[in-house]
């Protein structure tokens, strides 16, 4: 393909991939309705009132899952049967059995507001704080996203194989295999997945027996039981999605004229895309180099495939697999802006990147954006 055609069928987009993605991360929809327990029907007063009290949310099982607020007297956030804990947003929280004698669980169940997209992943987060009086802690919390309420007339754990035998599943682990294990502050726990376009409830708690759940002990004269305190539960849209074959520029890399260093927030933007690349193996990278008109062309050429180069070697010495990434510079043939301007050449000197299922691109780009300043 010519250079000719390339300029006639090409629009540039200037992607700030950091600042936008963090923009995207800010106005996040929430996809799990009530997700710090505010909205509830009364205040709560009494043990394993959980599923009468709170608003948008069931519980799954015979398990007795506890409601906490500031306004309670015996489910008091600050003093309550199993300790105390500040809450972590609003005025009240919620509180399970993760681990108990004889299989014991408790679990909690909310309705997710809206369907998920098959193929693109997801983030799932939540705030635990182990209770004073709790013995031991676990190292791994579970979330099950199913088709129908998950349903059992036992208050042992819930059995992931007979759910699966009836409907559609994904069951999701957090990232993490750290025991959860502080008394006096929240810890977020966290996961990521890609959703099968089924989920409709999520249940969050441990779906194994004791035999098999690693926990830990936590002090003496304590209750062997894992009992933890939840709040703010959230399930978002990943934003650190790329489409495939389109053009994107790393706008936060601006080199001074003759550099090819790396700035820090450049760093910080490629670090999102290294993930990316990571969680998807049979994807692969092409780095396009770009320079100003200042100078000789070779000199420019040369100058342009360096700072493509750059980028690929912070991707390589991250992790990522040489085969996956190659890269090419253009010098300035290719100009973004244009170069009578201080503005215009700062902008030309870049490096943008296409992700795709082929090992290189032989193309500068198939599809691009359209710039608008």
């Amino acid at each position: 393909m010519s250079l000719h055609f390339i300029f006639k069928q090409r629009r540039i987009y200037l992607f700030t991939l950091f600042a936008f993605s963090l923009l995207l991360q800010a106005n996040a929809q929430n996809l799990i309705k009530n997700p710090s327990f505010e909205t509830t029907h009364k205040c709560s007063n009494k043990t394993g009132n959980f599923y009468l009290d709170v608003k948008d949310w069931f519980v799954p099982s015979e398990g007795s899952t506890d409601y906490f607020n500031d306004c309670g007297e015996e489910m008091n956030t600050s003093q309550n049967f199993i300790g105390r804990q500040s809450v972590y947003d609003g005025s009240s929280f919620a509180g399970f059995y993760m681990y108990g004698p004889d299989n014991y669980r408790e679990y909690i169940t909310a309705t997710v507001s809206e369907p998920l997209e098959k193929g693109k992943r997801y983030k799932i987060s939540f705030m635990v704080s182990l209770a004073d009086k709790s013995g031991l802690s676990v190292n791994q919390f579970e979330v099950l996203f199913t088709e129908d309420i998950p349903k059992s007339d036992s208050n042992k754990n819930i059995k992931i194989e007979g759910l699966r035998e009836e409907q559609n599943i994904n069951y999701v682990k957090s990232n993490t295999t750290v025991f959860y294990s502080n008394k006096e502050n929240w810890i977020c726990v966290s996961a990521d997945f890609v959703a099968n376009g089924t989920e409709k409830y999520m249940t969050i708690g441990n779906f194994k027996r004791n035999l098999v759940t690693k926990t830990e002990r936590t002090g003496k004269n304590q209750r062997k039981a894992a009992y933890y305190y939840l709040d703010m539960v959230s399930l978002t849209k990943d934003v650190h999605q790329f489409n495939l074959d389109e053009l994107y520029v790393i706008k936060d890399l601006l080199f001074t004229p003759d550099s090819f260093v790396i700035n820090t927030n450049a760093k910080r933007e490629l670090k999102i895309l290294l993930r990316h690349l990571k969680r998807n193996p049979n994807l692969n990278l092409t780095i396009y180099g770009h320079s100003d008109n200042k100078g000789n062309k070779n000199y420019n050429k040369e100058l342009s495939v360096k700072r493509a180069k750059a980028v690929g070697e912070f991707l390589l010495d991250n992790g990522l697999r040489f085969n996956r990434i190659s890269w090419r510079g253009f010098g300035d043939k290719i100009p973004l802006a244009n170069n009578t301007t201080k503005k215009g050449r700062l902008k030309n000197r870049r490096v943008e990147f296409v992700i795709s299922k082929e090992k290189q691109q032989n193309t500068y780009a198939n599809t691009v954006f359209v710039n608008q300043e």
